[in-house]
């Protein structure tokens, strides 16, 4: 049951040298189908239907270790184009804030979710400023989320669109059930439903691992560290898949949580090489909502940000040896994640 906490609150994503390592493996498209389920045992999601995931990638328009121009151009570029490479139909959440740096709108920042559009690509809206729900005043809260449309609205207006889901920063989406319905009920006063995640997991440690590597100039390290990323992500899914298994007896279609970052632009080829060998397609968030399991009972009103399964397993009164065996991060990845350069 991972424990998301504000350790890397929007002002502290910034960009990254523009020093990368580039993943060897030849790239391997999903876009021919996808491969039968093969792995652990167990019902999919019933009739013998083909595994469903959507991949959603938060802090756009990127989460970078430090700025600069070129470093945010190259994480958008390389990440749209290899998700669609592999004909994902990703989501994207933003924090306008990023469009800010120097306190005016930045016509470059905005050029880089024009990309994201222009791709095909949905964007959704991950507030302005990435405020903590469980320690900002409600009404300051929904004035941060209306503040996060403008530039959002309009470039999708531009394609006949709009925004239409809402991810809560953190994942903290109130500390009481009158908190959380006020600002659900504000939501869908505004034409949002909230986005939900079912795997959850340690990325964003790896990722800034991964741009303390680049940092330093380190490609080995910086190889080892998305070598490792790839591995751990195989486990995760796993587990939540089992997770999935014993909570509704199958297979619901997974939401992904990922973020826009380098470590997931130089290693989408990889990551989407693993979902395919465990029987993944691709959806889009309307797709997986549609699933009955989404309209689950949520009462979870804890301190953690964690995943819809297991906000649905709270409520259903699970506790303890259900939540059991989550994988860790790696503990070399733990190191330099909290070793930053100079």
């Amino acid at each position: 049951m991972s424990r998301r906490t504000p350790v890397l609150a929007a002002g502290i994503c910034v960009g990254l040298l523009a020093v990368a390592w580039v993943a060897a493996t030849p790239a391997r498209s999903a876009s021919g189908g996808s491969a039968l389920y093969a792995r652990s045992g167990g019902s999919l999601t019933g009739g013998g239907a083909e595994r469903r995931i959507v991949l959603t990638y938060d802090d756009l328009p990127a989460n970078i270790f430090r700025d600069s121009e070129r470093a945010v151009a190259g994480i958008t570029h390389d990440l749209v184009d290899a998700v669609n490479r592999h004909g994902i139909p990703a989501i994207g959440f933003v924090n306008e804030s990023k469009l800010y740096p120097d306190g005016d709108l930045d016509s470059a920042r905005v050029a880089f979710l024009q990309y994201w559009v222009a791709a095909g690509l949905e964007l959704g809206n991950h507030s302005f400023s990435h405020p903590d729900l469980h320690s900002t005043d409600v009404a300051a809260f929904e004035m941060d989320v209306l503040a996060g449309e403008r530039v959002t609205r309009e470039l999708l207006a531009a394609v006949g669109r709009s925004p239409r889901y809402f991810r809560h920063p953190f994942l903290h989406t109130g500390r009481s059930l009158e908190i959380k319905s006020r600002v659900e009920a504000f939501l869908d006063d505004h034409g949002y439903r909230v986005a939900p995640v079912t795997i959850d997991n340690h990325e964003w440690i790896y990722a800034r691992a991964y741009d303390h590597a680049l940092v330093r100039e380190d490609p080995p390290l910086a190889g080892r560290i998305a070598e490792a990323y790839v591995a751990y992500m195989d486990s995760v899914v796993g587990y939540y898949e089992a997770q999935s298994r014993a909570l509704v007896g199958r297979e619901i279609p997974q939401v992904l949580l990922l973020h826009a970052n380098r470590l997931n632009a130089d290693t989408t080829d990889e990551l989407v090489g693993v979902l395919v060998d465990r029987g993944y397609s691709f959806i889009d968030l309307d797709e997986a909502l549609r699933d009955p399991a989404y309209g689950l009972p949520d009462e979870f009103v804890g301190s953690g940000g964690i995943t819809w399964i297991h906000r649905w397993a709270l409520t259903r009164g699970e506790r303890g040896e259900f939540f059991a065996g989550e994988p860790p991060a790696h503990p070399f990845v733990e190191e330099v994640f909290g070793n930053p350069p100079p």
